[in-house]
């Protein structure tokens, strides 16, 4: 059961008055007890209702009491047969009685139900704005879920290669450039058919330092990779293992420096190589 079926169908209103058949009456019910928009205006409507009631009530018995005190006093005042006739008038009186209660009893729905028709003009346009927050959150929760759900299918790839052993990965020797950068690099490295890793060896001049700090950008001085506190082994070079995938085509700059505990960073080489597509 939904609130369109709900409304069209004045199900709350059929629900208080008991005229609802009982298994729509069932359906409705469960409906409303785990919806808090039904569950308040049934509250509404029915606390309407009662007050309604208890009001009819109460003018109904005052009015009650104050007539019979002033029938009782005129009939005191009449003779017997006029006494007799009057009765007889207040038999067929109370006849017509249910009839006028009835139609009070539809100008009182007439009012709850007009009454329930301007709180849901006055909520409308602030159900529909809270629903379509919702709806927007929930379509952002389940982008950043998508997105979230592809990283960790790219990284748990990138895991399984980095375990399994690889053959022929492509190792490039680097010595540090002198003097101003001119022409194109010497050194070349192509990209594997299949990602994996590619390794950079780089010969590092004296004095040599604790540490050593390494920046890599393409040919736009984009910063593609970097690392710090690396050291030397023992050939006196700085070997960095990095995925191919980081590489795309074109030409790079691997800046170090080397790092010592109270200096500056002193600038320890620059080498620079091309990368090539695949074959």
């Amino acid at each position: 059961m939904d609130h369109t079926y709900i409304e069209e169908n004045q199900v709350v209103d059929r629900y208080v008055m008991g005229k609802l058949p009982p298994d729509e009456a069932g359906r409705f019910e469960e409906h409303y007890l785990s919806c808090p928009e039904c569950l308040d205006r049934l509250a509404l409507v029915e606390s309407l209702e009662r007050g309604f009631k208890r009001a009819a009530g109460q003018d109904a018995a005052r009015l009650a009491a104050t007539r019979q005190l002033a029938v009782v006093a005129w009939l005191g005042r009449l003779s017997r047969s006029r006494q007799a006739a009057s009765l007889l008038l207040a038999f067929f009186c109370v006849l017509a009685l249910p009839g006028v209660l009835a139609y009070r009893k539809m100008d009182e729905l007439s009012a709850t139900r007009a009454a329930l028709e301007r709180e849901r003009a006055a909520t409308g346009s602030q159900t529909s704005a809270e629903a379509g927050r919702l709806r927007a959150e929930l379509d952002a929760s389940r982008q950043d879920l998508a997105r979230e759900r592809e990283a960790r299918s790219r990284a748990a790839e990138q895991l399984a290669q980095a375990t399994r052993p690889q053959e022929n990965v492509p190792i490039l020797f680097l010595n540090a450039e002198r003097g101003p950068a001119a022409g194109e690099p010497t050194f070349r490295l192509r990209l594997p058919a299949k990602p994996g890793w590619i390794v950079l060896s780089l010969a590092i001049d004296s004095p040599h330092h604790p540490a050593y700090r390494a920046v890599l950008q393409d040919a736009r001085g984009r910063e593609a990779w970097s690392g710090a506190d690396l050291r030397l082994n023992e050939q006196e070079s700085l070997s960095l293992s990095l995925p191919s995938t980081l590489l795309a085509p074109g030409d790079y700059t691997l800046a170090v420096a080397g790092l010592t505990p109270g200096s500056r960073p002193a600038p320890a080489g620059r080498f620079t190589f091309r990368v090539l597509p695949p074959a």
